[in-house]
């Protein structure tokens, strides 16, 4: 190999061409007048006077030439490098003549394409990395990677062409695959061969290439040619043949008539019969936990892992004495057989589990992280094998070496016959925690770049803290990672302890190579079709000049995410492994689809208080049946800035909601700070006595405080109004006048739950508090604020204790004189409860006053009474639910008691058990009930049936709606018919709720 100082030496002496060849040291010792690179040189100038050995000014020589030759294709940003030298005066110009390095910055697909394959399938198939190296060759490779994905799926006869776009400043290649996808392919009969035990058609049905009963071949997909195969596969597993194999030879396409023919080798092979002999064993356990039916093979080494599967199960069910063997019969006619040969012996339950010697740990801290349960509810025998055995062990052995206990031993000692009672069964674990080893002092060397005090602020191995290897590595970890996110990604770091002078004490030594620091060059960006530049420069919070933190370039990756209007965001360093400082950093972004459109259906079986114009016989409603439907059609990415127009509507029985909102999230780019704008139409027919019709416009401001807490500012100005009334005193002109409503309320809601579908630990909080008045240009003055608390406790296991609280008040205030207070607040605008979601101890909305027959005016004489919900003026319900395992993992059963009422004002509130008369409905409801959970992906399925204790009676209506018009208040009883008669009515003690998701 030629030294790199005499390649050097001779380039120059090669390209100087006004110069004799017999004169090879005629530059050395000359000044340099100038450096000059054609074309213009890529670097930034920082890494340009690093990577350069050669300086305006100094004296030439040839191994300053090679050195500045190895820098510049240290920088990765050359592919070649030639030295161009011509004299000037009494000195030099040097001229480097470069071919510049090219790199991947983005890979893009145009054209319509029918999934599958998808984009990002299309994507990944290109094999481009971003920000990689790029050589001209990469886009033959990619090109035809993709033509063999489209081919797989059925699409021969697709057309891949690719554009290049070169960026000479930045040396990014920018490629767009365009993709004309044409007819996709359909499979024809497939060609079989070897001895298959099973017809043609049996095959072919099997494969699911073929439409049933009609016959014709579906289109070519990779995933049906594959799913083909498994259902072949499945087919001879159903006859036992485990063993069968299914090879696709070969896909022949045929051009002139666009279908592919598969080519198939099947070998069905012997019966695999797998059977448990002295013991009995149901077929799903076996298939649970013998692999070989997963894997289709009968190898030695799954056999084995069967039996040790099988030894845990019998172990785990109390039969802590179980043998397990195995043996293959060889085949005979056929079949080829598997036994397990299991012993169970006796079986015990694990009675009692105890921890002895621990000092530092709780026992309470041991315990739960053990596996070995004692018998409970949902353990008949407890839990307990040789294996958890041994997995508990190392797991106290490693919760004690974390923390310095580096000597430690665990025993485990179990007694058989416990208290001299035959099958039950105590575990000891006994510990001998041995002396603890701790730091003595720290030392950290090689810092000089670096904050030191952010640095050690995050170090486990400090002076009096536990020492443990596991540490160290934690340590070193942190080092590594906080370097690396400050934009220092060659930094080292060596970790290394001795002991000091006192027993059990260690000094800890850190010794770190910090490397360069990495800064952003410039940022690029690339894909934006719809989307505003701004909104992305904003949201991406990285500029020129700062750190080049990984860390950072990922929290921008996910901003962008957020923002809602992107399918794809890829982010990478350009020329990562290049000896620069100074990187560019790029982001491909793929535009999501700008529409989105979901349609939903269902059903709802409940105990509706639908208003009725026929009968006014049952105030608490009546079982029914409600269809729904519901749109969302959104529009994403409005006028690119990452604005969201959203049309929603539900149609019902029982509501027919529309909305148009109109969100702008991150107001003055703080994320979590959104604003939107809402127009609402809400016609209503939940609650027995009326249907409210709602027309609202609203702005709302909302923020997130933390990851935890939220915040929200709205101002609603709305119209409400009621139909379908049919309660006398309900149908004065000041009620059914339609009522402007202007509100301005605040929200706020801490959120601590582990899981907001399904929690078991944490809380939930939330204040909402809201003002209604003249000032606002409202007809109606009030206040309203509604409290919720809700908590979550795991006891033990699976044993969860929750509980929820609300209480909410409305105050009227400047109180028109022509109503009483408790007439002022609009039906619509009062509390209405009960439900499965609120309080089980009632149907929907069939919770608090009720109407007894007050007068058409003040101080005018009663109506007739009707026992409809009226609503009231302040509400407080109490949930408590005990949620514990009942069958699985899947199903969990429920204990609760809910207890609380709507009441006619805060004043009203009261804790009295009983009512004092018909017409008292301010008193506590109690119900305790029984539920099922059903663990679900949207949620869990529930069920719940609740024993309201105390259900309020209340003077009810038979007649019709028609009748009771005919009961005028101002005739004396002997002149009204005889229907004006009041019944005495009530409420029922169960209440049935079926529905998806917690009650809270």
């Amino acid at each position: 190999m030629i030294p790199n100082t005499i390649i050097g030496l001779l380039v120059i002496i090669a390209l100087s061409a006004p110069l004799s060849f017999s004169q090879p040291n005629v530059f050395e010792g000359r000044r340099i007048v100038d450096i000059r690179f054609t074309p213009q040189q890529p670097l930034d100038p920082a890494d340009l006077a690093k990577a350069l050995a050669l300086k305006k000014g100094e004296v030439l020589t040839a191994a300053a030439v090679a050195r500045s030759i190895d820098g510049l294709f240290a920088t990765g940003r050359f592919e070649d490098i030639a030295v161009q030298a011509e004299p000037s005066g009494a000195g030099v110009v040097l001229t480097f003549v470069t071919q510049a390095a090219w790199f991947v910055g983005s890979a893009t697909i145009q054209g319509k394409i029918n999934a599958p394959p998808n984009r990002a399938q299309i994507n990944a198939a290109n094999q481009l990395t971003l920000g990689a190296p790029f050589h001209d060759e990469d886009i033959t490779a990619a090109v035809s990677s993709i033509q063999h994905l489209l081919t797989s799926n059925g699409l021969y006869n697709a057309a891949v062409t690719p554009e290049v776009r070169r960026d000479q400043q930045t040396q990014e290649v920018q490629i767009t695959f365009r993709i004309e996808e044409k007819k996709r392919a359909r499979y024809e009969m497939p060609a079989i061969s070897g001895a298959t035990l099973l017809s043609e058609s049996t095959i072919v049905h099997a494969t699911g290439w073929r439409v049933p009963i009609v016959h014709w071949w579906r289109n070519v997909t990779e995933a049906r040619t594959s799913g083909g195969v498994r259902g072949i596969l499945g087919k001879y597993e159903k006859q036992g043949r485990l063993t069968a194999t299914v090879n696709l030879d070969k896909l022949d396409y045929d051009s002139a008539t666009n279908r592919v023919k598969p080519e198939l080798s099947i070998t069905p092979g012997p019966k695999l019969e797998v059977s448990a002999v002295e013991t009995k064993v149901s077929k799903r356990v076996l298939k649970r936990y013998v692999p070989v039916f997963e894997e289709r093979a009968a190898y030695e080494d799954l056999l084995v892992e069967g039996k040790r599967n099988l030894e845990d199960y019998f172990q785990s069910h109390g039969y802590y004495d179980a043998e397990v063997d195995f043996r293959v019969v060889p085949p005979t006619d056929d079949v080829e057989k598997i036994e397990y040969v299991i012993a169970r012996g006796p079986r015990y339950k694990l009675v009692r589990r105890d921890i002895q010697g621990n000092r530092y740990f709780s026992t309470d801290v041991i315990r739960e992280r053990l596996f070995i349960q004692p018998a409970a509810f949902n353990l008949r025998h407890g839990r307990y094998s040789e294996a958890f055995r041994r997995k508990d062990e190392e797991t106290i052995t490693d919760l004690y070496r974390s923390n310095g206990f580096r000597d430690v031993k665990v025993s485990t000692a179990v007694d058989r016959n416990y208290q001299g009672k035959a099958g039950d069964v105590a575990v000891t674990f006994r510990i001998d925690e041995g002396p603890q080893w701790l730091v003595n002092g720290l030392e950290i060397h090689g810092i000089s770049q670096a904050n030191r005090e952010e640095i050690e602020s995050g170090l486990t191995c400090v002076a009096g803290e536990p020492f443990a290897d596991t540490n160290l590595a934690a340590d070193r970890n942190y080092i590594l990672n906080y370097y690396y996110s400050h934009g220092f990604p060659n930094a080292t770091v060596q970790a290394a302890w001795t002991p000091s002078g006192d027993p059990n004490r260690v000094n800890v030594v850190y010794t770190i190579q910090e490397g360069d620091r990495q800064y952003v060059r410039d940022v690029l960006i690339h894909g934006l079709q719809t989307t505003r530049r701004s909104l992305v420069e904003r949201t991406l919070r990285i500029a020129p000049g700062d750190v080049l933190s990984p860390t950072a370039e990922l929290e921008a990756q996910q901003r962008l995410y957020n923002l809602g209007v992107f399918a794809r965001v890829d982010t990478a360093i350009e020329n990562p492994d290049g000896a620069e400082d100074h990187k560019y950093l790029i982001y491909s972004l793929e535009e999501a689809n700008r529409y989105r459109m979901d349609l939903g259906l269902g059903a709802q079986v409940a105990n509706f208080g639908t208003p009725s114009t026929t009968s006014l016989a049952a105030p608490g409603g009546t079982t029914g049946f409600s269809p729904q439907v519901s749109l969302d059609l959104q529009r994403l990415d409005f006028l690119g800035l990452g604005h969201t127009v959203t049309l929603r509507g539900g149609y019902s029985t029982l509501e027919k909601r529309f909305s148009l909102s109109y969100l702008q999230p991150r107001l003055h780019n703080i994320q979590g700070l959104d604003a939107s704008y809402t127009l609402l139409y809400d016609h209503s027919l939940d609650v027995r006595t009326f249907a409210s019709l709602r027309k609202e416009a609203s702005v709302q401001i909302s923020d997130r405080f933390s990851k935890s807490l939220t915040g929200m500012v709205r101002f609603a100005y709305r119209e409400v109004s009621v139909s379908s009334i049919i309660i006398p005193v309900l149908l004065v002109p000041q009620f059914l006048a339609p009522v402007r409503i202007g509100m301005l309320s605040a929200n706020i809601a801490q959120d601590r739950r582990n899981n907001r579908d399904n929690p078991s630990r944490g809380m939930y909080n939330t204040a909402d508090v809201g003002i209604a008045g003249s000032f606002f240009g409202s007809q109606r003055n009030f206040a309203r604020i509604l409290l919720r608390n809700a908590t979550y406790h795991h006891l033990t296991g699976q044993w969860i204790l929750a509980r929820q609280t609300r209480f909410g008040v409305i105050e009227p205030f400047s109180v028109p004189s022509d109503l009483l207070p408790t007439q002022s607040v609009p039906l619509p605008e009062r509390f209405f409860g009960g439900g499965a979601d609120s309080l089980r101890a009632f149907a929907y909305n069939q919770a608090g006053p009720r109407d007894i027959g007050a007068p058409l005016v003040p101080g005018g004489p009663a109506s007739q009474p009707t026992g409809f919900p009226i609503g009231g003026n302040a509400l407080l319900f109490n949930n408590v639910e005990l949620r514990f395992p009942l069958f699985d993992q899947n199903i969990q059963g429920v204990l609760f008691y809910d207890v609380g009422n709507v009441f006619s004002s805060l004043s009203d509130i009261s804790f009295r058990f009983s009512q004092r008369n018909p017409q008292d409905f301010n008193y506590m409801v109690h119900a305790p009930g029984i539920g099922l959970r059903y663990r679900t992906p949207i949620g869990p399925i529930r069920v719940d049936l609740a024993y309201t204790v105390n259900p309020p009676s209340f003077v009810g209506f038979g007649g019709t709606p028609a009748q009771l018009l005919q009961c005028n208040p101002n005739l004396p009883p002997s002149q009204l018919p005889g229907f004006c008669q009041s019944s005495p009515q009530s409420l029922g003690h169960f209440q049935f709720f079926f529905s998806i998701g917690q009650a809270f």
